[in-house]
C-alpha cells in the first residue's frame, strides 16, 4: 500500500468537529427523515411528519400498508402472494 492510498484514521473528536462545520439545511434533515418513514413503512409516522413539517410526499402514503405488505410476503419467501398484490 502506498503512502497516499493509506487511510487516515481521525479521533471522534476530530470526526465531530468537521461534522459540526458542515451545513445541513432543515429542509434536507426533513426530507431524509420522511425517506426514512417512508422506506421503513411507518405510515402513521410519515403522516404526522408531513403534517407537522409541511412537507408532501412523493410516495403515495396509503400505498404503504400494500409495499410493506409485499415486503413481508417477500421476506418470507411467498414470492406468489407479493406478485399478485
Amino acid at each position: 500500500m502506498t503512502a497516499s492510498s493509506a487511510k487516515q484514521t481521525i479521533s471522534l473528536d476530530e470526526w465531530e468537529r468537521k461534522m459540526r462545520k458542515v451545513p445541513i439545511a432543515k429542509s434536507d434533515l426533513n426530507q431524509l427523515i420522511m425517506n426514512y418513514l417512508i422506506i421503513e413503512g411507518y405510515k402513521d409516522a410519515a403522516e404526522k411528519f408531513s403534517e407537522e413539517s409541511g412537507l408532501t410526499s412523493s410516495v403515495d402514503l396509503g400505498s404503504i400498508e400494500e409495499r410493506m405488505q409485499i415486503r413481508f410476503a417477500v421476506q418470507n419467501g411467498d414470492i406468489r402472494s407479493a406478485i399478485e398484490r
